[in-house]
């Protein structure tokens, strides 16, 4: 669930500095431990290919080297740590890659509420502390979760223009 709210597709830190505690898409983006997400209105990622960036996905040894140079062939999960690609850019699964951030951003909370909701209908198998402490922590991870999606999608809405092709709300 966590991966699905906050780095999608290997995009990499995007934290409150210092503590890591919920979102901030630019917190080490212009730090000196930054340049996670290069995102700007044409696309998103840091381009590490030996072609045309830093040369780290070189580093690896063959046959993964080749794999990570090209987009086309970079698992979907990395692509964004290897690769500045367009919002349009049609991953693996078929998604754009600014659909897939929205989708995953939604899904986690989704995913989420059904834990909350599993984990509600246990009440009376355990003791009665144990499950309001877990109940308190399932409340805080939704609370984490609404509050990345809604800050992670909002800011690459603003940054691409590209409204989520499902028609849900973002600001």
């Amino acid at each position: 669930m966590y991966e699905k709210y906050t780095a999608p597709l290997g995009v990499g830190f995007m934290v409150q500095p210092g503590h890591h505690y919920g979102p901030s898409v630019d917190g080490y983006e212009y730090s000196p431990w930054g340049t996670y997400h290069f995102a700007d209105r044409d696309g998103v990622g840091v381009d590490r290919s030996r072609a045309t960036g830093t040369g780290f996905a070189g580093q690896y040894p063959k046959p993964w080297a080749e794999v990570y140079e090209s987009p086309e062939t970079c698992p979907d999960e990395l692509l964004l740590f290897f690769h500045h690609v367009p919002y349009g850019h049609v991953l693996h699964s078929g998604d754009t890659v600014i659909q897939h951030i929205y989708d995953t951003h939604f899904a986690g909370v989704a995913e989420v509420e059904e834990a909350r909701r599993v984990w509600a209908g246990l009440a009376g198998l355990m003791g009665a502390a144990r499950h309001a402490r877990v109940a308190e922590r399932y409340e805080e991870q939704l609370r984490g979760a609404r509050e990345w999606r809604d800050h992670i999608n909002t800011y690459f809405f603003r940054k691409s223009g590209v409204p989520d092709a499902r028609g849900r709300r973002i600001h």
